[in-house]
């Protein structure tokens, strides 16, 4: 356990081509905002601009990522350039980025009883009331996922950082973005 006067704040990022979940914390029991930020284009202006605007009010010290999200975003070239601007964004802020990888998102739900997204979902609903309203259906085989799950992705992760502080590993950072 860390002694500590405070608690920093984390925002978690659930990213995705087309969608980003998103979720701050101060501290693992303080889920301070959420929500999801639709990417309409190929180009990352409008969701860079997005969380540009949320680091600068929420002030976060670790943005954490999926490790799996990240390096498939790294492989692909639009995405890659939407890592490069919120690593240069981070960079320009001091904010460190950490990523986790899915096995302790998995491992902290586990432990919990929970199998499914949506056993996460519910167990997330517990922990923070003011999620019940926003609980994802639960999905059909044949149904993609719902939006909403995206906020929910990005919540469990925010937990299983706090969960796995001791053991985080820092990510190495893109190269600088080019033209910028």
């Amino acid at each position: 356990m860390h002694l500590r006067i405070y608690d920093p704040r984390i925002f978690a990022i659930d990213l995705r081509n087309r969608r980003s979940g998103f979720a701050i914390f101060e501290g693992p029991r303080s889920l301070l905002d959420f929500g999801t930020t639709v990417l309409p284009s190929i180009t990352a202006a409008p969701l860079m601009s997005r969380f540009s605007d949320l680091l600068r009010v929420s002030l976060p010290s670790i943005i954490v990522v999926r490790r799996d999200r990240w390096e498939k975003m790294m492989s692909d070239p639009d995405a890659k350039r939407l890592i490069n601007l919120l690593a240069h964004e981070a960079g320009s802020r001091g904010i460190r980025i950490r990523v986790l990888d899915e096995s302790a998102v998995s491992a902290t739900f586990h432990n919990l009883g929970c199998e499914t997204k949506a056993e996460v979902s519910a167990a997330l609903a517990r922990i923070f009331p003011e999620l019940v309203w926003q609980i994802p259906p639960k999905r059909k085989v044949w149904e993609s996922e719902h939006p909403r799950q995206t906020v929910f992705d990005a919540i469990a992760l925010g937990l299983a950082y706090w969960q796995n502080e001791s053991k985080e590993i820092e990510y190495p950072q893109p190269e600088a973005v080019e033209g910028a």
